[in-house]
């Protein structure tokens, strides 16, 4: 686990401070603070409802011409999954993220991306609600459980990102984007679930 953080945190350094010496003496480089909010689910899974959740971190990106550019990314993404039973199953994944990006221009900032992204677990949660009832079938009482999953799931996940992206001609960037996952949640064989997000992402630009 010390590992990955120290892994990420270079990687977080890096990013920041590539932005800081070259985005004041290369017209094409740009660098950022980075949002989403994820639509995340869960795949080959029967009872998986979508939850809404969201991701933070930095971005940096060279623009090589007018056709090409590339980006890479180190995001804070919350994920997981619900189930619509009696306990309302919560489950929470919560990844570090690092995308790097291929950028196409079409007109203008209108780009298409795909690349690759390197995924760590670092929080696997369920939690859900148990309730008493009365004699007549009346709830007098909900508790709240949680358990932590992450001994029981894989610690890294390997997706492939795809989605269109707009810059704007100052400051800004938007997009749409879908990670295809590529290794199951689970280190149960008999678990097929893999990880669904869908995300819209908002850029800072400097």
């Amino acid at each position: 686990m010390q590992t990955k953080k120290r892994f990420v945190q270079i990687l977080f350094m890096a990013i920041f401070g590539l932005g800081l010496n070259h985005s004041a003496s290369a017209q094409d480089f740009y660098w950022g603070p980075r949002v989403g909010m994820n639509v995340s689910s869960m795949t080959k899974t029967t009872y998986s409802k979508a939850r809404i959740r969201g991701s933070f971190g930095l971005m940096a990106g060279y623009k090589i011409n007018d056709l090409i550019g590339l980006q890479a990314e180190a995001l804070y993404s919350l994920q997981g999954s619900k189930v619509d039973n009696n306990e309302k199953d919560i489950y929470s994944y919560n990844y570090v993220k690092i995308p790097v990006l291929a950028k196409v221009y079409l007109i203008g900032g209108l780009n298409l991306e795909a690349g690759v992204a390197f995924n760590w677990l670092v929080k696997a949660q369920q939690k859900w609600n148990s309730s008493s009832y009365d004699v007549n079938g009346n709830v007098i009482e909900t508790t709240t459980h949680t358990r932590s999953l992450i001994d029981d799931c894989k610690s890294f996940d390997l997706t492939i990102p795809v989605g269109i992206n707009y810059q704007f001609r100052r400051w800004f960037d938007l997009g749409v984007r879908y990670d295809i996952s590529t290794i199951r949640v689970s280190e149960d064989k008999k678990d097929h679930a893999k990880s669904s997000v869908l995300s819209v992402n908002l850029g800072l630009r400097f």
